[in-house]
C-alpha cells in the first residue's frame, strides 16, 4: 500500500512539473534567462563555428536527433549517424542539403541501437571512416538519442528486451563504453545521454524487472515503465561515468515534451494531456547547446533541460527529492557491473529463452501427456530426491522432500512412500500412496492416497522424463499443477538440475512457480550432507 502511494504521489508530482516546465511555454520561459550573446535561435545561427569537429547522433533521420544533426552540420562539423534505415536516413539528409546554405557533411552509420553486434560494428566503421579523413580518431560529442517505446514486450533478434536494449544496454552503455577512450583523448569531448522526463517516476529497479527477464508472473510488462527504467538507468550512469572519466563531460538531458512521429505512435490521443507541446527544434535546443558550449560551462553528471541542471528527484512532500525514486550505491554497483556484463556477451542466452518460452506456451495448450518411451518399472524403483517442485499443500515449506518407490511382483501394486520434514528437523511426515501401472509403455501411472484407508481415488500420475540411467526424473500431473523433478542424489549438480528446469519449461510448466527444497541430513545429531551415502544411484532392482 505504500509502494502504491508513494507511486502515486510521484507520479503526480512528475507531471505538474512537467506542465509546467517541459511543455512549450516551459521552454519560453526558461529561454528568457539564456545570455542573449549565446541564444541559438534556429540552425543557421552558428554557420562555421564546429569546422574541425566531429560528432556522432544516434537516431538522426527524425524528430530532435534530425533537428540536432541539421544544426551541427550547418555550423560545419562533420557528423556521423546511427540509424536503423538507410532509407529514411537518406532522405533525411538530402533534406538537410537542399536547404543547407553550405555543403554539409553528413554520414550514415546503418544499424541498429538495440542490437550488440550493429553498435560494434558501427563505432568499428565510425571508428574507421574518421581517423581515414581526419588523420586520427577523435570525437567531439556522442548524443545517444535512438531508440524505442513499445506498449507491447518485444524481444531484439538477440533476444533483450527492444526498449532496454537500444535506450540503455547498447545504445547508451555499450556505444559509450566503446567510445570512452577516444572521448577522453578528445579534448573537452562530451557523452550526452537523451534521457526523459518520466524517469522521475521510478528508480531503477531489479535486473530482472528492468531488463523484463522476470519470471515472477505478477510483473506483467509494461511499456511506460519499462521506458522509464531505462531513462533512470541513463541518468545513473552518466552520474558514474562523470566520476570515473572526468576528462568527458558525462552527463543526460531531456528535450521536454514534444511533438514527433515517435511520440503520436506511442501515446496517441494521450498526448492531449502534454499540450502545448514543443516543437522539435525547442526540444533539440538544449541538447545542441551541451554539443556546442564551452566545457566550463557544462557540469558533468547532472541532468539537463533548456540549458540548466535539474534536480533528479521530486517524490517527497512539495516535489522534495523523498527517497522512493532514489538508488544506493550499492545497487548502482550491482547494476554497473551487470551491464557491463551483459553488454560484453556474459548474459544469458536470452534468444534461447526466448524461444524456450515460446514453446513452453505451444505446449500449455494441451494436457500434459506421459513419456512416449518404454519405462522399466522396476528399475524406476527406489529412493527419489526432490530437487525442484511445485509443492501440495501437505509439503509446502518443508525440506528433504523424498519420493520411495517400492514394487510388489504379485499384486502388480507400486507402494509410494513421500516423505517430508519440517525446516527445523524436528519431524519427519509421510504421505503413504499406491499406484498401478495405467498403460504398456509404463509412463501413466493412477495413484490413490492414504488417509487412514486408501481413497477409492485415480490420479493420474505421469512420468513425462526420466533418463536414460535412471538417475533423473520429472513427474507431472496432465494440468500441471503440480511437478517433481527429482535425482538419485541429495545435492546433484547445478547444471543437471537446471537442465531439468529447462526440461520441465518445455513441457509447458512455468517454471516461475518452483520452489526448491533443500536436502539436509542429520546423522548422530548433526546436519550432514547425504550424497556421502547416496552418490551411487538406486535403481531398485532389489525391490
Amino acid at each position: 500500500m505504500a509502494r502504491a502511494y508513494n507511486q502515486f504521489a510521484t507520479s503526480t508530482q512528475f507531471y505538474l512539473y512537467g506542465k509546467k516546465h517541459f511543455t512549450r511555454t516551459g521552454y519560453e520561459r526558461h529561454a528568457q534567462f539564456y545570455e542573449k550573446a549565446k541564444e541559438i535561435k534556429d540552425v543557421s545561427s552558428f554557420v562555421g563555428d564546429l569546422i574541425d569537429k566531429v560528432f556522432l547522433v544516434t537516431g538522426g533521420n527524425a524528430g530532435v536527433g534530425r533537428e540536432m544533426v541539421s544544426f551541427l552540420a550547418n555550423n560545419g562539423a562533420t557528423v556521423y549517424t546511427m540509424c536503423r534505415s538507410r532509407a529514411r536516413a537518406e532522405a533525411a539528409v538530402d533534406s538537410i542539403a537542399a536547404a543547407a546554405a553550405c555543403r554539409v557533411r553528413i554520414h550514415i552509420l546503418e544499424g541498429d541501437v538495440g542490437l550488440e553486434a550493429d553498435v560494434r560494428r558501427c563505432w568499428a566503421e565510425f571508428a574507421e571512416k574518421v581517423e581515414a579523413s581526419h588523420g586520427k580518431v577523435r570525437c567531439d560529442a556522442i548524443v545517444c538519442n535512438a531508440g524505442a517505446l513499445l506498449n507491447e514486450k518485444v524481444l531484439t533478434a538477440e533476444g533483450v528486451e527492444t526498449t532496454f536494449a537500444s535506450h540503455l544496454l547498447f545504445g547508451t552503455f555499450l556505444l559509450g563504453q566503446l567510445a570512452m577512450p577516444t572521448l577522453r583523448a578528445t579534448a573537452g569531448a562530451r557523452f550526452i545521454a537523451v534521457s526523459s522526463g518520466g524517469m522521475y517516476n521510478t528508480a531503477f529497479p531489479s535486473w530482472e524487472v528492468a531488463s523484463s527477464t522476470s519470471t515472477d508472473p505478477s510483473e506483467k510488462y509494461d511499456g511506460q515503465f519499462a521506458y522509464t527504467y531505462a531513462k533512470r538507468g541513463q541518468v545513473l550512469l552518466c552520474e558514474r561515468w562523470a566520476q570515473a572519466f572526468p576528462e568527458v563531460k558525462c552527463v543526460s538531458c531531456h528535450p521536454g515534451w514534444v511533438k514527433t512521429a515517435a511520440v503520436d505512435k506511442a501515446y496517441g490521443d494521450s498526448q492531449k494531456y502534454l499540450e502545448p507541446m514543443r516543437n522539435e527544434w525547442q526540444g533539440a535546443e538544449g541538447i545542441v547547446w551541451l554539443c556546442t558550449a564551452p566545457a566550463d560551462k557544462i557540469e558533468s553528471g547532472a541532468f539537463y533541460l533548456d540549458r540548466r541542471p535539474q534536480v533528479k528527484h521530486m517524490a517527497g512532500p512539495f516535489f522534495t527529492e523523498g527517497s522512493h525514486t532514489k538508488n544506493s550505491k550499492e545497487e548502482v554497483d550491482s547494476i554497473m557491473e551487470t551491464m557491463d556484463a551483459w553488454a560484453n556477451g556474459r548474459r544469458p542466452d536470452l534468444a534461447g529463452q526466448a524461444a524456450a518460452l515460446e514453446e513452453c506456451k505451444a505446449a500449455r495448450v494441451e494436457p500434459l501427456k506421459a513419456l512416449e518411451r518404454q519405462l522399466e518399472t522396476k528399475r524406476f524403483m527406489g529412493k527419489w530426491y526432490v530437487a525442484a517442485n511445485i509443492p501440495t499443500p501437505f509439503d509446502a515449506g518443508t525440506v528433504n522432500n523424498v519420493e520411495d518407490y517400492s514394487f510388489d511382483e504379485k499384486t502388480g501394486v507400486i507402494q509410494v512412500d513421500f516423505t517430508y520434514c519440517d525446516p527445523a528437523l524436528t519431524k519427519t511426515s509421510c504421505l503413504q500412496q499406491r499406484a498401478t501401472v495405467f498403460n504398456s509403455l509404463e509412463t501413466e501411472w493412477r495413484l490413490s492416497p492414504k488417509v487412514g484407508i486408501y481413497l477409492p481415488l485415480s490420479i493420474p500420475y505421469l512420468i513425462v522424463d526420466c533418463s536414460e540411467d535412471y538417475s533423473t526424473s520429472i513427474v507431472g500431473v496432465p494440468d500441471r499443477s503440480y511437478i517433481w523433478i527429482m535425482t538419485r542424489v541429495t545435492n546433484p549438480d547445478k547444471a543437471v538440475v537446471e537442465g531439468l528446469v529447462k526440461k520441465a519449461q518445455l513441457l509447458g510448466y512455468d517454471i516461475g512457480k518452483l520452489n526448491y527444497p533443500v536436502q539436509e541430513w542429520s546423522k548422530g545429531g548433526t546436519l550432514i550432507d547425504a550424497d556421502a551415502e547416496a552418490q551411487v544411484p538406486d535403481t531398485g532392482m532389489g525391490s
